[in-house]
């Protein structure tokens, strides 16, 4: 790697942000990330790019940077490291690290954009494909000092996540988050390590380097990759862990205390994503995140389920392929059409799921069952104001009866309520709905007792009825 590497953008975000081993001895240090964030929304409103700073329309406009509480000076001198950058990236490219910054638009995760807004680092630096950085996938979270039945937990449901064509997302230290790695990429599947330390020499690890070849395993950190432990550091990452995952499970956690348990309260403060907490844990903080709002997470040695269905098609981080994605919906939709073909008369009901996935839309009110089928991603009930009527009948599939689209959601929504109260965004968000259909729904359990709807903060809980089915 060298300078011609970098987009222009990520060159001069490296020259204000990043550390290339002098700074002790330099008269101004690099940018932090926040103040990195104030230069960015100065930039934003005079319509210019980081790279724009090189320019003589830059030079000019840096009069004015006192208005994001920056120093002339400091920035000046700082654009000026050049030397220093470039013996820094002939250092890292023997280890095989990159760089991109978040003004590099295609290459830097989506995730941490949308997640994260203006406090996405400025920088990564990692190792192996970045395209894995868009995988998602589920962020398995641990101690360092777990038991051995708690990394053998680990190893299987990381081996399970590479079954299912799911990416592990782990945080490279030892204990909880070596076993994820280990069980994930020894079952042949997809990693992607976010370190707080070490990048350059951990790169160069044996076993490493075989999975970065093979392109299973991409190394990734916001930090100077020669940086050594640091508490700060380990307790900041935690955030990218989270936020590059799209399910997160923490196998278990201290009780109000280190950064398993700090990192899980801060993605349930957030809402990054759903997180999971393995029921019952050897943790004394286990029960006490799921009182916080973790939603419990069991799985038994003997249990069939997969963690696709346990998490919801959300778990699925990246787009599938079209024969993939048909796959997915005849495995995913075969629990409910069964259940029709089960309740439709005899001469009506398909001898197959394929033939029912294969109706034709023959009237207007056969549409709503096929962009079911097509997109279980869109929301496939009426609105609240779509709510069927005498003139308005429920809609029916190309068989005759109807599909009520609403028992499913109460059917689903039961076993999620039973681990704590929830919000309509995180009900939403596991169920895979809008969260407009879920206010919809959600008013109708409400009316009919079978939820109850909580206040300061709104969540739902299960009613009186102890039952949603």
């Amino acid at each position: 790697m060298s300078k011609e590497d970098l987009s222009a953008d990520t060159e001069v975000v490296l020259l204000l942000c990043g550390r290339f081993g002098g700074e002790k001895q330099e008269a101004y240090p690099p940018l932090a990330p926040r103040e990195y964030g104030e230069l960015a929304k100065w930039l934003k409103a005079l319509a210019l790019r980081p790279s724009d700073l090189l320019t003589d329309a830059g030079r000019v406009a840096l009069a004015s940077v006192q208005e994001a509480r920056l120093e002339r000076k400091r920035v000046e001198f700082l654009l000026g490291r050049g030397t220093a950058m470039a013996l820094a990236l002939e250092r890292w490219a023997r280890g095989g690290l990159w760089v991109i910054s978040r003004a590099d638009v295609g290459s830097f995760p989506q995730r941490l954009k949308d997640r994260l807004k203006n406090a996405a680092p400025p920088l990564l630096y990692g190792a192996g494909d970045k395209a894995l950085l868009e995988k998602g996938g589920l962020a398995i979270i641990g101690s360092r000092d777990a038991s051995e039945s708690a990394l053998s937990f680990t190893r299987g449901i990381a081996a399970q996540c590479a079954n299912e064509g799911l990416a592990v997302v782990s945080g490279g230290a030892r204990g909880v988050d070596a076993a994820a790695m280990q069980g994930a990429t020894e079952a042949g599947g997809y990693c992607i390590g976010v370190l707080a330390s070490d990048l350059l020499k951990t790169s160069v690890n044996r076993q490493n380097r075989i999975g970065l070849q093979e392109g299973r395993l991409v190394l990734v950190s916001p930090f100077y990759p020669e940086a050594g432990f640091n508490a700060g550091n380990a307790m900041g990452r935690n955030r990218y862990i989270y936020t590059l995952a799209d399910q997160a499970l923490v196998i278990d956690s201290a009780l109000r205390s280190g950064g398993t348990w700090e990192g899980a309260v801060e993605d349930l403060k957030h809402g990054w994503v759903p997180l999971y907490v393995r029921t019952p844990g050897e943790g004394a903080g286990n029960a006490a995140l799921v009182a916080e709002g973790a939603l419990p997470f069991t799985l038994t040695p003997d249990s069939t389920d997969t963690l696709i269905g346990l998490f919801g098609a959300q778990a699925v981080g990246q787009p599938l392929s079209g024969d993939e994605t048909a796959d997915a919906q005849q495995s995913l939709l075969a629990p409910e059409l069964s259940a029709l073909a089960e309740a439709a008369p005899a001469e009506l009901a398909p001898t197959s799921v394929q033939e029912e996935l294969a109706v034709q839309p023959t009237a207007a009110t056969d549409v709503l069952a096929v962009s079911f089928v097509e997109d279980l991603g869109r929301t496939t009930g009426p609105t609240m104001d779509e709510q069927p009527t005498a003139e308005q009948p429920v809609p029916v599939v190309s068989s005759g009866f109807a599909l009520d689209m609403y028992a499913d959601f109460s059917a689903k929504l039961a076993p999620l309520l039973r681990g704590g109260a929830l919000s309509e965004e995180e009900i939403s968000t596991l169920l895979c709905i809008e969260k407009s259909q879920a206010k919809a729904w959600l008013k109708r359990a409400s009316e009919t007792g079978l939820v109850e709807k909580l206040k300061k903060p709104v969540r739902f809980a299960l009613g009186n009825q102890g039952s949603l089915c």
